[in-house]
């Protein structure tokens, strides 16, 4: 399940990516965006504000503050908005994963306030290319000639990838909520049964699918992924590659190469874990 702070992220990833639809996605259908100047009310109205918005080209350069529960997140950041930057305060009330209700204000940044992080090491990565969903069976239900297709499309598309973010794109695709283990038993048997026909790799001890004859780590986009659905074998590559280029706080350097903003004590552990693989290869 998305929190709160990480749907924070997405959202300022989108913003940097210009994307439209996906930013349009993380609302609900009566959300609701409250501005000083106006109330933005229905998709038509959402979208066209939106576009307005990505076309002064908005980025979020530093995070000042941030709180978060678990239906809201409040906020101060530095962002760079037509050239120029601006403070940014807001709020987000969430109803599951999306915003329910968003209220923004924008006041001039103070002299020598914010401003890019300096020393921020750049490292290319591959573009990240998801699954694009559609609907599939009930895993609980769906016979093996139903799901084994199916699951091979997602690990074909999304490879490397963590069986647990493959396993609840399929459950989702299918119109279920969560990842249960009456839905996983089967989606798991279809894996190992995948494997044993040669048409994947796995790895048990990391939870890693991939199509068979692949590289075991690439490197890439952050994409739709959360940080804990990266692999941590992709982590550590990317930790081992920003230390090559000069960075020395490989955490704080992998959520910039990300596009993330804040970390939180979640992503402290995980980026932990990923850096002692790093520094041990």
């Amino acid at each position: 399940m998305t929190t709160p702070p990480e749907l924070f992220d997405r959202q300022t990833r989108l913003l940097a990516a210009a994307d439209l639809d996906g930013l349009l996605g993380l609302y609900h259908e009566d959300a609701v965006l409250l501005r000083f100047d106006r109330t933005v009310r229905g998709r038509p109205a959402r979208r066209e504000y939106l576009a307005s918005w990505l076309a002064q080209r908005p980025r979020v350069v530093e995070v000042l503050r941030q709180a978060d529960t678990e239906d809201l997140v409040s906020y101060q950041a530095v962002l760079e908005l037509g050239g120029e930057e601006v403070r940014t305060h807001g709020t987000l009330v969430l109803r599951g994963e999306r915003i329910l209700r968003e209220v923004v204000g924008l006041f001039p940044a103070a002299p020598g306030a914010g401003g890019a992080r300096k020393g921020v090491v750049h490292v290319d990565l591959e573009p990240y290319t998801a699954w694009v969903t559609r609907p599939l069976p009930d895993p609980r239900s769906a016979g093996r000639e139903a799901i084994g297709p199916a699951l091979l499309e997602i690990i074909d598309a999304e490879g490397p990838v963590l069986a647990e973010r493959a396993y609840r794109l399929f459950v989702k695709a299918s119109g279920g909520k969560a990842l249960t283990s009456i839905a996983r038993a089967p989606l798991s048997g279809a894996a190992y049964r995948l494997r044993q026909a040669g048409a994947i790799a796995m790895d048990e001890e990391r939870g890693e699918l991939r199509p068979a004859g692949t590289a075991a780590v690439r490197v890439r986009e952050l994409g739709p992924r959360t940080l804990d659905e990266v692999p941590l074998g992709e982590v550590a590559e990317l930790m081992r590659r920003l230390r090559a280029a000069g960075a020395a706080d490989l955490p704080r350097a992998v959520l910039d190469a990300y596009g993330l903003v804040r970390m939180t004590g979640k992503a402290e552990d995980y980026l932990h874990q990923a850096q002692e693989l790093a520094l041990a290869g």
